[in-house]
């Protein structure tokens, strides 16, 4: 028998473990270690904050995953020893013949991680309650969506927020008053799409009256006197602020053998395997390509579940060949399907005009997940 210990309860933990239950026998051991008991796809926070439905519908219990033959253990864990394949965590210690790391990133810069006032962090679903009432009581002023930093987790959704903020503010009649702005310090919208992207995504923006600023790296943030300090010297007042957080190595990951440069952990990019023996690594944990986003984490995770599952048992090894795609959602339930190829140089990407079957497509994309692996709506 053998025992394979995933780390992290997201896209990358809950897709592998699937994955080795579906390949290996059940005398074979699979166990998922993560923090929190729940799991939601994270742009259904969007769909909470402007009210088109609540985040709890679309949030299931990690619980379920002990009907499906894999064990769950709630803890965070501590620290990582990949030599020895063992994991110290806030309820003991556990090892196992194969590990897999999929913990995510972290949020940063940590002087930004202290925000109070009409300033939130976008991505932070406890902070949903307080958004939605400082944006259901914005009716003036300037509603700022700012990038904090690069690497951020999927690319797309500040603008997805600032195209679904927009409609919100227009349904309740209050857009005029109100200026929308997005800032990044990258040079264009997407630059992992492409010039040709950015240019479509900032032509979107600007046909809904909705301020690009490019190039705007927030050097600080006064949650006194609402400001936005910029490194070239500008500065930006907010009446409401919903900030993007840079993505950083979980620091676990950056304090275990396993770092790589920047903390990242940098596993074979197609294998997932890293330089430590039966010790495979991914998504937004590594340093891998493709973007910080939940479809690649998922896919890189089968890889490595399968790669794993090989050598449990000899059968067909995989790569992971850099493909994937993130949805952008528009306004009037539109969306596009971003695809693309991201182990070229330059990455191929393409970009279809946003339609009403992609976002049905985004849809189901979420209502599998939670189906196929936590028996949401399941009778």
């Amino acid at each position: 028998m053998a025992s394979i210990l995933i780390l992290g309860g997201g896209f990358g933990g809950l897709a592998a473990a699937h994955e080795l239950r579906t390949r290996l026998p059940d005398n074979h051991e699979v166990t998922v270690v993560a923090a929190d008991d729940h799991f939601y796809i994270g742009f259904a926070k969007l769909w909470d904050l402007v009210g088109t439905r609540p985040l709890e519908q679309g949030t299931a219990s990690l619980s379920t995953l002990k009907q499906h033959g894999i064990r769950f253990v709630r803890t965070r864990v501590t620290a990582i020893d990949p030599s020895e394949r063992r994991v110290d965590t806030e309820s003991g210690s556990f090892s196992a013949d194969f590990l897999l790391v999929a913990l995510g990133a972290g949020s940063g810069p940590e002087r930004f991680l202290r925000l109070r006032g009409p300033a939130h962090d976008l991505y932070d679903a406890n902070e949903l309650p307080q958004m939605r009432a400082d944006l259901a009581h914005l009716d003036a002023g300037t509603l700022v969506v700012a990038i904090l930093g690069a690497p951020y987790k999927c690319p797309p959704a500040p603008y997805e927020a600032a195209f679904l903020l927009d409609e919100h503010l227009r349904g309740r009649g209050v857009r005029d008053a109100i200026e929308l702005v997005v800032t990044t310090p990258q040079p264009m919208t997407l630059p992992a799409a492409g010039s040709d992207i950015s240019q479509f995504v900032a032509e979107a923006l600007e046909d809904r009256g909705i301020e690009r600023r490019t190039e705007h790296s927030v050097q600080a943030i006064d949650v006194e006197t609402r400001t936005l300090s910029f490194a070239h010297g500008g500065r930006l007042q907010y009446a409401l602020l919903l900030a993007v957080p840079q993505a950083l190595p979980p620091q676990v990951v950056a304090d275990s053998p396993l770092a790589g440069e920047g903390g990242w952990i940098q596993p074979n990019r197609e294998t997932l395997l890293t330089r430590f023996e039966r010790v495979y690594a991914a998504g937004d944990c590594t340093a891998s390509p493709p973007p910080k986003a939940g479809i690649f984490a998922e896919a890189e995770a089968r890889v490595a579940a399968r790669n794993i599952a090989a050598e449990i048992d000899g059968g067909a090894s995989d790569r992971f060949d850099g493909t994937g795609y993130c949805f952008l959602e528009f306004a009037g339930q539109r969306a596009s399907a971003l695809e693309g190829h991201f182990f070229a140089q330059p990455p191929e990407v393409r970009l279809a005009e946003p339609d009403t079957e992609t976002f049905a497509r985004k849809q189901a994309f979420e209502t599998e997940r939670l189906r196929d692996w936590l028996d949401v709506g399941v009778s």
